[in-house]
Formats: C-alpha cells, sequence, structure tokens
C-alpha cells in the first residue's frame, strides 16, 4: 500500500486471506501453463477458461478482503473496504472516528459501525463492525472487520488517538 499504514485492524493481521489469494493466483497461473503448455490435452475450453478466471477473481477478491481496514497516510484517511472502492477523507476534511448504529434497510440495527466524520457532517462508513454474538469475535461476516465489544470500543479509541497524532506531524 506504499504511503498508507493500516491502523485497524494492525498491519500483521489479516495475511491470511492474502496467503489464500496467493495460492489461488498461483493455481490460476498453473492452470494457464498448462493450457499453454499442452493446448491439444484440454478436454473443455470452456470448463479450462472458467476454472482460471474464477480463480484469478477470486484472488484478487480475497487479495483487496486482506487489505480492508482504516489506513492513514500523507494525504489522509484512507477507508478500504472489501466490496466496494476505497475513499480517501483528507485531512483538513477529518473531524473524528464515531460509532453509529449499524444500518440496513428493513432491518433493526444491531451493532455499530466505526464512522469517519468530515467537516461537512456526511460520514464515510468503514469496515469496521461490532460483533453482536459471540461467534462473530475476529471473524469476516460478509468480509467486514468485525470486533468484539471491547476490541470495537478500543479500536474505535485508538483510531481517535492515532489521527490526533498523525494529523499533528502532517
Amino acid at each position: 500500500m506504499g504511503e498508507w499504514k493500516r491502523i485497524v485492524p494492525s498491519q500483521g493481521e489479516m495475511s491470511g486471506l492474502g496467503i489464500f489469494a496467493g495460492f489461488l493466483a498461483a493455481f490460476a497461473v498453473l492452470l494457464a501453463g498448462m493450457v499453454l503448455i499442452a493446448p491439444g490435452k484440454v478436454v473443455t475450453w470452456w470448463g479450462m477458461i472458467s476454472a482460471i478466471a474464477l480463480c484469478a477473481g477470486l484472488a484478487g477478491f480475497l487479495w483487496r478482503a486482506s487489505h480492508a481496514g482504516v489506513h492513514f497516510g500523507p494525504r489522509g484517511v484512507l477507508v478500504h473496504p472489501a466490496t466496494r472502492g476505497a475513499e480517501v477523507v483528507p485531512w483538513d476534511e477529518f473531524v473524528r472516528f464515531e460509532a453509529r448504529p449499524e444500518r440496513a434497510a428493513g432491518i433493526e440495527p444491531r451493532g455499530a459501525v466505526v464512522h469517519v466524520v468530515r467537516m461537512t457532517g456526511d460520514p464515510v462508513a468503514t469496515p469496521l463492525k461490532q460483533s453482536i454474538e459471540a461467534n462473530w469475535d475476529r471473524t469476516f461476516y460478509f468480509l467486514d472487520v468485525v470486533l468484539s465489544e471491547v476490541e470495537f470500543a478500543d479500536a474505535l479509541a485508538h483510531l481517535n488517538a492515532q489521527a490526533i497524532a498523525y494529523n499533528s506531524r502532517a
């Protein structure tokens, strides 16, 4: 990620997804190599091309998911979810991080989500969510970073403290 440093989850966490993404990418390259070396032995081109595309696409998605979180850099706060485009909130627009109830269409709010609050007041949702059941702790649910209540509160406090420290240096 170059100029960006992942703050929550910390830089070393979630490497399992990255490793699995690497294995899938290697498998896609292996399949492609087999096709190039022995094209006459391919039984069904549709099946082989589908397998290569599936492995490569899943590897790319899992690699992206392994980088989900909140990152700080000289340009501001980078919110990097797994399922939609990353968004940068410049330091001059940044106000604070705050927890807000999780909203989903037609469902009562359960748990909370960390949001970046801008000067304009419009929040940017991060992929950091508070777990609502014990078995969701430290796991991905729809590829969000789900934390226990204690970890969620600690992460929110840590983000705000790091933002103040990082912003004063920038």
